[in-house]
């Protein structure tokens, strides 16, 4: 993952894919969807049985920020 200060700057970097501009979204996007429980409650001694509840709220909480096509898609389990 690279970080730019934006959107603009990713766009004149070399090694920008031109086919990749639906994966570019801001930081808040991405820490919001990370910030989820599929992320945070790995540690829990219940985090494998709730797995696939967590992976829906992720797919809901990438939806919510118009994060949807193959660049977006929830990992599988």
């Amino acid at each position: 993952m690279n970080l730019f200060a934006c959107e603009e700057n990713v766009f004149r970097w070399s090694q920008t894919d031109p086919e990749s501009a639906d994966g570019i979204k801001p930081l808040e996007d991405w820490a919001y969807v990370f910030s989820g429980d599929l992320f945070k409650r790995r540690l829990d001694g219940d985090y494998l049985s709730r797995m696939a509840e967590y992976r829906k709220n992720m797919g809901a909480r990438l939806h919510e920020r118009g994060m949807t096509g193959p660049w977006f898609m929830p990992p599988r389990a």
